[in-house]
């Protein structure tokens, strides 16, 4: 029987470079330390992380904050960590005849599915009947080893996408957006991102501490035939880390012999099949998942999980991914908040100005995974007595870009197609490119703001550096989109009034520019506007 408490199944990497697997209470152990997850596929590694952060939520939370940090700075050793897990592992078998890990305790007449399946990126069912899985192939991924079917069957119930009538997502909606504080090792990671016992406990209902309100696998599912809900007051807080919003039961009775399409590893035990249903638990009513950041819509009751984009994760999702977002009112994920006003500054000399943020997960549109997004972003630690002011001037940085790289596409699509209103919409590329070619730089005016704003300096000179480098990247992009090398083939007179106009939108003068830099006005320059020329009078011997 498989366990995956007991059993080395998860595959890390130490800092010597060994690749290895072990088992969750292992991970402080060893000469070398265990630096980081070691996965066949990034979606499973982010996958495992949570798996490990919710197993040391739940067994060893911290009292509070001096708690916190002397087990940061001193780590459980492996027997301290297994003493700590072995309550929970009878819930942790992943085959044999009881209860399953994240499988239905009681699953009767099931459709039967490939193996494949339970990957978010296949195929599913109405594509394969269309024949049109042109770019993501069937037949790929027909047996796994077991650990691999562990891994994915996990990440499958933590993202669920909508999978048609009565098959539920996951308690974070299709695809959610998952954001960790990361160390210099796995435990530090693990560590970084465990909230207090207060903290935790409020996510749920702790007086429901029978096993299946923690493992919902270890009893009947809480069906949802009728979209009956299970909400946070309905089961233990340990819930949100353990959903399992699918009706899954794998198929270890016919094992067959080779190697993992997956891992590549081989055995005698893969497994090509499982059975499944609809109509398995329904996550409603407000639930709030540590790892995740939640924005409230107008006009609705409960704030909602953020999603992944299409085009991935980059400094401009710094609002409401590292500070708060007033304007989309969009708060970072309670593990991020938590780390920034309550742990950064005691941690400091170990992890230096800033602490990496990780950011993970998928793009999906309805049934279908769109991409994979992952991302790291730093935390940059800065003093209490200037962070209102700091972060006022972040946002400001960010909201300038956004203005650029706006004015970028709409100066670039009047360039190649005029005031045509048939012309199609904006190359999409563009965006991207934009945010992606300024990132680098971005970081480097945050270190230097912080720097300046702590010795008390004035900061618009980096207000206009910054403003200078995106003003570069706009017109960087403007020649290459525009056809403003062909000119020969192109409209010459259409490019050139609109580089003019994108040079006007991005200058210091522009009203709007200067509105969002928050720059001081200059009272000679009155309030520049976009493709208009300022009159000024010229005094006797003096050449206009």
């Amino acid at each position: 029987m498989v366990n995956l408490i007991d059993d080395p199944w998860i595959p890390v990497v130490r800092r010597d470079g060994t690749r290895e697997r072990v088992a969750p209470w292992e991970i402080t152990g060893g000469t070398e330390p265990v630096i980081r997850l070691d996965a066949p596929r990034p979606d499973f590694n982010g996958a495992l992380i949570q798996l490990l952060i919710g197993l040391t939520q739940m067994a060893i939370p911290p009292g509070d904050n001096r708690d916190w940090r002397r087990r940061f700075k001193t780590p459980p050793p492996p027997g301290e960590l297994k003493e700590a897990f072995t309550p929970y592992s009878h819930a942790f078998n992943f085959d044999g005849d009881g209860p399953r890990f994240m499988q239905d305790y009681d699953l009767n007449e099931g459709v039967e599915s490939s193996i494949d399946r339970l990957l978010m990126e296949m195929p599913g069912e109405q594509t394969l009947k269309l024949n049109t899985d042109h770019f993501l192939k069937r037949g790929t991924v027909n047996r796994i080893c077991r650990d691999c079917c562990a891994m994915a069957l996990f990440t499958l119930q933590t993202n669920a996408p909508s999978g048609g009538r009565g098959h539920r997502t996951s308690l974070r909606g299709g695809g959610p957006l998952t954001t960790l504080v990361t160390g210099t090792t796995l435990w530090e990671t693990v560590w970084l991102n465990v909230l207090s016992r207060d903290q935790f406990e409020i996510l749920g209902n702790v007086a429901r501490t029978a096993d299946p309100d923690r493992f919902p696998w270890m009893g009947p599912t809480r069906t949802s035939s009728r979209n009956e809900t299970t909400s946070p007051i309905d089961v233990h807080p340990a819930q949100v880390f353990f959903s399992m919003p699918r009706r899954i039961r794998i198929d270890f009775d016919r094992p067959e012999s080779g190697n993992c399409d997956i891992c590549g590893c081989g055995s005698d035990h893969l497994v090509s099949q499982y059975s499944t249903k609809d109509s398995g638990v329904n996550y409603k009513g407000g639930w709030k998942h540590p790892l995740t950041p939640y924005y409230q819509p107008k006009n609705a009751e409960e704030p909602l999980p953020k999603h992944g984009q299409a085009d991935g994760i980059s400094y401009r999702n710094w609002l409401g991914l590292v500070q708060n977002d007033p304007e989309s009112r969009t708060q970072p994920a309670l593990g991020v908040q938590v780390f920034r006003n309550e742990r950064q500054r005691f941690l400091t000399d170990h992890l230096g100005g800033s602490a990496p943020l990780w950011a993970f997960g998928f793009k999906t549109d309805n049934m279908k995974v769109v991409c994979w997004n992952e991302s790291t972003m730093p935390l940059i630690h800065v003093d209490e007595a200037v962070r209102e002011r700091y972060e006022s001037v972040v946002t400001a940085l960010i909201k300038t870009a956004d203005l650029v790289a706006g004015s970028t596409r709409s100066c670039i699509r009047k360039a190649l197609f005029g005031d045509r209103k048939d012309a199609g919409g904006n190359i999409p590329e563009v965006d991207s490119r934009f945010w992606q070619e300024t990132e680098s730089e971005f970081y480097a005016v945050l270190e230097a703001l912080r720097e300046a704003m702590e010795r008390g300096e004035d900061t618009t000179s980096l207000k206009l550096q910054w403003l200078s480098s995106l003003s570069r990247e706009a017109e960087a992009l403007f020649d290459v989109y525009s056809q403003a090398d062909l000119i020969g083939v192109a409209n010459p007179r259409r490019i050139a009034l609109s580089r003019r106009m994108l040079r006007n939108y991005t200058s210091q003068r522009n009203k709007k520019i200067r509105d969002a830099l928050d720059l001081p006005k200059d009272p000679e320059d009155g309030d520049a506007k976009p493709g208009r020329t300022r009159k000024r009078s010229v005094s006797q011997g003096e050449h206009p």
